[in-house]
């Protein structure tokens, strides 16, 4: 794994992991899977990030986070019949903070990106989630 990270401003981060596994089958019963990728795991992993905070009045701050992600082609079964294809997401989050609270709307798969999450022998997928939105709200005591 590399890590990089930046601080342009004093108020603006960057921040990038690259991610890398060289993962083989290395025996099993069936001989001709051995020496293919484990299924379920990506050769290669991006995340990139830049979270910036602002100072506001009276002690307040805020905050804007943008965040890609990609997910590197992935085999899904032994024998290589089945994959996916790299995949990438951005997520954002934009907050309101004070001394006791904080307020965050944010938002995940904000491109509404459309692919199959998970893969299970037999051929049953399951898409990934589409473009959701929320807002956090937490308290101090």
């Amino acid at each position: 794994m590399l890590e990089v990270s930046a601080k342009p401003t004093h108020r603006l981060d960057v921040c990038a992991y690259f991610g890398y596994t060289d993962s083989e089958i290395p025996r099993m019963q069936d001989a001709c899977v051995v020496g293919n990728p484990v299924p379920r795991v990506s050769k290669r992993t991006f995340n990139a990030g830049t979270p910036c905070r602002q100072p506001l009045s009276d002690g307040r701050s805020g905050s804007l986070r943008l965040d890609f992600q990609r997910i590197g082609g992935t085999c899904r079964d032994p024998y290589n019949v089945t994959s996916r294809d790299r995949v990438s997401l951005l997520n954002l989050r934009l907050g309101l903070e004070a001394e006791k609270w904080s307020l965050t709307a944010w938002s995940k798969n904000l491109a509404d990106r459309k692919y199959n999450a998970e893969f299970s022998p037999g051929g049953f997928l399951w898409k990934a989630l589409p473009r959701r939105y929320g807002l956090d709200l937490s308290y101090r005591f």
